[in-house]
């Protein structure tokens, strides 16, 4: 899956280059604004974090929309990744935070923040094996390391 910000549009490819599917969505049904960052769960569901909507949508391998996400700590979400199937760590940019988001209970909490060094966090990612969260901020030019239980 590809996503693109000006126009914002979702595409997915083979890996032969082939555009399987689009999705496309202007005017007053538009959707996305910005979708910069994309997860896959466990359960092959993608999610997408949209930095000009403040959401984070999940939706299928066909692109159909299967939920969305919002709360005031949703203000340019940015990196996101998948613990497990209903535990999804997302960079809440502008509030110095790491997010876990719960999907089931459609509810977010902060799990990180600028008291444990998280400043302007862009992206991370999780090893399931040594279960750590590696956070890179660009403004800082660091990548911290955390352990998650």
């Amino acid at each position: 899956m590809v996503s693109y910000g000006s126009p914002p549009w979702l595409e997915v490819i083979s890996m032969e280059g082939k555009i399987l599917r689009q999705f496309h969505m202007t005017g007053k049904t538009q959707h996305f604004e910005s979708p910069f960052f994309m997860c896959t769960t466990p359960g092959e569901t993608i999610l997408i974090s949209d930095i000009g909507t403040g959401t984070i949508t999940k939706v299928d391998e066909s692109l159909n929309i299967l939920q969305t996400f919002t709360d005031p700590l949703l203000k340019e979400p940015h990196g996101i990744t998948a613990v497990t199937e209903d535990q999804i760590l997302v960079c809440s940019h502008d509030y110095h935070s790491i997010l876990l988001l719960k999907p089931s209970t459609n509810t977010m909490s902060i799990l990180l923040g600028r008291d444990d060094g998280i400043v302007y966090p862009y992206s991370l990612a999780y090893c399931p094996d040594q279960k750590k969260v590696y956070v890179a901020s660009p403004n800082t030019k660091t990548i911290m390391v955390y352990q998650i239980t």
